[in-house]
């Protein structure tokens, strides 16, 4: 219960010290980051492009002008260009994808040697990853969920969830307790929550249709995950968006059903990228990551430009407080009933 309790427990101290006295300097880049940066535009691509995948990829967030970050945020998709849960868990899945040959070949379901092998592979990429970009508390919260799992599996036992992100959270407010007041952490944390809490209703939905196609139902089951995981993500947030940034994003259903599948592109391809560099192969593959960053950056502008895609909005930190202890006592009876 400890991580439902941390939402209300934020918002009663947002209330009580506001987050300027609490706000950490704005990280600067390393110089790793800063050099793959440059091998990005090497490859060739240039422009709000080059920003979006750097701010995709490494986390370098340098190269976002105000009108892009515009776009993004009324849009309801500013959470794509913050390296998060969504990267990490993008990242993890090619990983494992590489290490087992697309699931044809899972040494580490088979036997013990080769289940600690693939386990600490991956937990040692995953936190490359977190250090490359800046250790921001949305990254480590993954990369510790995922350590998580990944030793569950090591020692032959499910992983629980909701504790998973408990320990997570208290790990990382041990060594940063100010994080506590960091927009990232609060809307990480929340959101994670509010999907891990309606997984089972998630699941029961997706795997339920009357689709006859197995080709169709794939689809159907994709498109409609996305939406539920938007959905519950939008409701996990939705007092603390409103509380800092004081407008809702209507569209925000369209927006992650068109920029969900294009990150899950992009991050895989801005890292291929970066790692050829400017050679012509590189150079082939960047240009389809030019294409994709287009794409993508076009589309929240146009959703941006839609009538109503925003709607003013305001709350302290009481109502927020009370927002999620009303989600917490719906979630305990909704329990209790289903027993």
């Amino acid at each position: 219960m400890l991580v439902l309790l941390l939402p209300m427990v934020a918002a009663i101290l947002l209330f009580m010290n506001p987050p300027d006295r609490y706000s950490a300097a704005k990280q600067s880049p390393n110089a790793m980051q800063e050099r793959l940066y440059h091998r990005l535009a090497e490859a060739g691509l240039h422009g709000d492009e080059l920003a979006t995948v750097g701010a995709l990829t490494l986390g370098y967030k340098q190269g976002l002008d105000k009108e892009l970050k515009r776009h993004f945020q009324a849009s309801g998709a500013a959470h794509v260009l913050a390296v998060s849960g969504l990267h990490t868990g993008i990242l993890y899945g090619l990983v494992w994808w590489l290490l087992t040959l697309g699931g044809r070949f899972k040494p580490h379901y088979e036997n013990r040697a080769g289940r600690w092998m693939v386990s600490l592979i991956i937990i040692a990429v995953m936190w490359a990853y977190a250090w490359l970009t800046g250790m921001t508390p949305s990254v480590v919260r993954a990369v510790i969920m995922v350590t998580m799992v990944e030793i569950s599996r090591m020692a032959y036992r499910n992983p629980i969830s909701l504790n998973s992100i408990a320990a997570a959270a208290v790990l990382i407010l041990i060594f940063r307790p100010t994080d506590l007041w960091s927009v990232s952490f609060q809307l990480s944390f929340a959101a994670t929550t509010a999907i891990v809490l309606m997984a089972d209703s998630m699941g029961t939905i997706i795997h339920y249709n009357h689709l006859r196609s197995r080709f169709w139902g794939r689809i159907a089951n994709w498109i409609i995950g996305i939406m539920l995981v938007s959905l519950a993500a939008q409701l996990g947030t939705l007092p603390i968006t409103i509380y800092y940034f004081h407008q809702v994003s209507t569209y925000f259903l369209l927006t992650n059903l068109i920029v969900l599948p294009l990150a899950t592109l992009l991050v895989p391809f801005g890292m291929l990228t970066v790692a050829l560099g400017g050679s012509w192969l590189g150079t082939i593959v960047g240009y389809v990551t030019q294409t994709l960053a287009w794409l993508m950056n076009h589309s929240v502008e146009w959703i941006e430009s839609l009538p109503g895609c925003t709607v003013p909005a305001h709350t302290n930190g009481y109502l927020v407080a009370v927002y999620y202890l009303l989600l917490i006592l719906f979630y305990c009876l909704a329990g209790k009933k289903s027993e």
